[in-house]
C-alpha cells in the first residue's frame, strides 16, 4: 500500500520520542482531573465545532473494531435499499474458522452461517452492536466485489472525507501492522457517519433481533457498548453510540458521544488497558468506559456556552476620508459570536479583541459594507472570527471627491508618461527649430557691390 512505508516510519516514533512528546496536551488549555487511562484521548465539542481536550490525537494507532465505523460507511453509502439481500460467502467462514486455529483464540462472531441471506440493513446492527467479523467480510464482498477491492474503496473514501493519516488493511480490525490511524482520524469518520441515514438508529440500539432467515429462527445481538445498558454499571443516559474495539496490540478503544443540557461531545478513546501485562489475561476493568465516564462529567461541569460578542455592537472606529462632516467611521459586528468556555472564567480579563481593517476607508459608504474582520483570541487561542460592517451611511464631499481624483490623475502613470511625452516632443521641436535657423544663416551670401 502507498502509505505503508510512512505510517510504519510514525508507528516507530512511537518507540523513539518521549511519552510527553507524542502525548502534549491541548485543547482549551485545561485537562480533565484524575487519571486517564487510554493513551490517547480527543474530545470534540460538536454544537461550537471545537476540540476541548486532546492528547496524542495524531499519534498513529491501531483502530482495532473502529475500523467497523469505515465499513458501515461503505455499506450506508454504497445501497441505495437496506432490504437488499446479502449472501454470507462460504470462503469467509472458511477464512475466519483457520484464523481462529492459526491465532489461537476466538474473534468477534455474530452467528451466521455460510450460505445464510440477510437484508444489509439487519447487517449492520450485527456490524455495529455485536462487532461481528463475519458480517464485516460479508459486506465488504458484497459492496467491494472482494476484500481487497473493498479495502481500496476504504482507503479512497477515508482519503476524500480528510482522514488523510489512516490506512485500513481490512474491514474488520483484526490486526494488521499496517493499518493504523488516528484519534482525529477517527473523528472525521465518525462525525461523518453520524450524518448517513440510519447510522445512528443502529448504534443506539442495545439489543436488536434479526430473521428469520433462510437459515435461522433469529439472530440476537446486544451491544458491546456498556454504557448504553440500562443496569449496567457503566450505564450513562446521556451516552449516544457509537462503537468499541479491542485487540492485544491496539488495547481497548472506544468512541462514543454524549448529549446532557444541550450540548453534544464525541469522544475517541484508544489504547486503554486490556490484557495484563504479565499473564496476557484479559483485565476485569474496562478502562475505555471508566475513562469516558470521567471525562464526559467534567466537560458538562465544567464547560459552559457564552456570548463573547453581540450582533450590531459598535466595537472599533477606522479613518475616514473624503467626507465632508467627519473623520472616522464607527464600525459594528455582524453576527453574535458564541463560545465554549470554562464556567469559571473572567472573559473580560481573558478575552482579546484583534482586528484586521485596512488604514482608513473612503467615502461614499453604504451602511453595513464589509470593512474587516475581528479576531476573538480567549487565552491565546482564536475562538471566533466576526465581519465588522459599517455603521453608518456617509456621503462624499464632492469637493474633496473631485480634488481626489483630479491628484489621482495628476499622480497616475499615464498622465507623468503624457506630460514627459510632452515635454520631449517641445524639446525635439526646439532643436529642430534652433538646427534649421542655423541652416538659414549659414547658407545666406549677400551680393557683392561692384
Amino acid at each position: 500500500m502507498k502509505k505503508v512505508t510512512s505510517m510504519i516510519l510514525a508507528l516507530a516514533l512511537l518507540y523513539i520520542l518521549p511519552a510527553s512528546a507524542l502525548a502534549a496536551e491541548s485543547g482549551l488549555g485545561i485537562s480533565p482531573p484524575g487519571t486517564i487511562h487510554s493513551e490517547v484521548v480527543y474530545l470534540f465539542n460538536m454544537d461550537e465545532d471545537m476540540v476541548i481536550y486532546q492528547r496524542g490525537a495524531d499519534q498513529p494507532m491501531y483502530p482495532a473494531s473502529l475500523t467497523k465505523i469505515m465499513t458501515a460507511i461503505l455499506a450506508i453509502e454504497n445501497t441505495p435499499d437496506m432490504r437488499e439481500i446479502v449472501t454470507y460467502p462460504a470462503y469467509v467462514q472458511n477464512y475466519l474458522f483457520n484464523y481462529q486455529v492459526r491465532m489461537g483464540y476466538s474473534v468477534s462472531l455474530a452467528g451466521m452461517r455460510a450460505g445464510e441471506e440477510m437484508p444489509m440493513g439487519d447487517l449492520l446492527y450485527g456490524l455495529m452492536l455485536r462487532s461481528g467479523n463475519e458480517i464485516a467480510m460479508t459486506i465488504a464482498d458484497h459492496v467491494g466485489g472482494s476484500q481487497e477491492g473493498f479495502v481500496e474503496m476504504m482507503n479512497r473514501r477515508a482519503a476524500e472525507l480528510g482522514a488523510a493519516n489512516t490506512n485500513f488493511e481490512n474491514a474488520t480490525g483484526l490486526h494488521h501492522p499496517d493499518m493504523v490511524t488516528t484519534a482525529r482520524d477517527m473523528a472525521i469518520l465518525t462525525k461523518h457517519a453520524m450524518g448517513l441515514p440510519g447510522f445512528m438508529d443502529v448504534v443506539t440500539t442495545h439489543q436488536y433481533v434479526a430473521g428469520p432467515t433462510n437459515m435461522s429462527t433469529r439472530l440476537e445481538w446486544n451491544t458491546t457498548n456498556a454504557m448504553q445498558i440500562p443496569g449496567s454499571r457503566f450505564f450513562n443516559p446521556a451516552i449516544r453510540g457509537v462503537k468499541t474495539g479491542s485487540t492485544g496490540q491496539a488495547g481497548r478503544c472506544f468512541i462514543s458521544t454524549a448529549t446532557r443540557d444541550g450540548f453534544t461531545y464525541l469522544l475517541v478513546l484508544m489504547n486503554a488497558p486490556f490484557l495484563h501485562p504479565e499473564t496476557g489475561e484479559v483485565l476485569g476493568e474496562i478502562y475505555t468506559f471508566v475513562d469516558a465516564q470521567n471525562i464526559y462529567e467534567w466537560a458538562f461541569r465544567t464547560f459552559q456556552v457564552l456570548p463573547l460578542i453581540g450582533r450590531s455592537m459598535r466595537v472599533h472606529e477606522i479613518p475616514l476620508r473624503l467626507s465632508a462632516g467627519q473623520d472616522f467611521l464607527p464600525l459594528e459586528t455582524g453576527e453574535q459570536v458564541t463560545a465554549l468556555v470554562p464556567r469559571d472564567i473572567d472573559l473580560e480579563a481573558a478575552l482579546t479583541q484583534m482586528f484586521e481593517l485596512p488604514d482608513s476607508i473612503d467615502a461614499p459608504i453604504e451602511r453595513g459594507e464589509v470593512i474587516g474582520y475581528m479576531r476573538l483570541v480567549l487565552d491565546g487561542r482564536e475562538v471566533g472570527r466576526v465581519e465588522l460592517l459599517a455603521a453608518e451611511t456617509v456621503s462624499a464631499s464632492r469637493f474633496l471627491l473631485l480634488l481626489e481624483q483630479i491628484t489621482a490623475i495628476l499622480g497616475s502613470f499615464w498622465f507623468r508618461f503624457s506630460v514627459i511625452f510632452v515635454l520631449l516632443l517641445i524639446v525635439l521641436y526646439v532643436i529642430l527649430m534652433v538646427a534649421r535657423n542655423k541652416r538659414r544663416r549659414g547658407g545666406y551670401r549677400p551680393k557683392r557691390r561692384i
